[in-house]
């Protein structure tokens, strides 16, 4: 008889619903806040959105730049578990990703076996956490939208 056991391992993060907070905060390269700036001046649109969009669980995220530009603190709100979310940043968007990171110090990139070590090391569990929709992931978000859209269509034409 085989005995297995399956190790859960406890990660960071305070969970609403199915919505999960994600919350790095880390030291900056030299000069790194002034390129994160240049990199991120257009803020997530266009292909960058894409990318983020690709995903397919990521709410909202944010990049804060403080203490005399020498730390950043990146924010997010995701469906799901740790363990996906992080996957999907490797199978999904690896390109980006490192790009985004690059600038924060001890960064392996995301495909080093360490990734998962260095961001629970710089990863900090919010002590309140608060979703408007903690039951709807977004996709729902996403196809209600179409539908509300479509509904408007509909009831314009309907009224012309």
């Amino acid at each position: 008889m085989t005995n297995t056991t399956t190790v859960t391992v406890a990660r960071p993060g305070t969970k609403a619903g199915q919505s999960n907070e994600f919350t790095l905060i880390c030291k900056l390269k030299p000069g790194g806040a002034e390129r994160m700036r240049k990199l991120l001046a257009d803020g997530f649109t266009g292909e960058r959105q894409k990318n983020t969009d690709r995903i397919g669980t990521v709410h909202d995220l944010r990049f804060v730049i403080f203490d005399n530009d020498t730390r950043v603190i990146f924010a997010s709100t995701f469906d799901g578990t740790w363990d996906s979310y992080m996957g999907d940043f490797g199978t999904l968007i690896p390109e980006e990703i490192d790009l985004l990171f690059n600038e924060f110090v001890g960064y392996p990139g995301i495909h080093s076996p360490s990734i998962n070590d260095w961001v629970v090391s710089q990863q900090v569990t919010a002590v309140g956490f608060y979703s408007a929709y903690p039951a709807a992931p977004v996709r729902e978000v996403w196809k209600a939208l179409k539908t509300q859209k479509a509904l408007d269509v509909l009831l314009d034409s309907a009224a012309s």
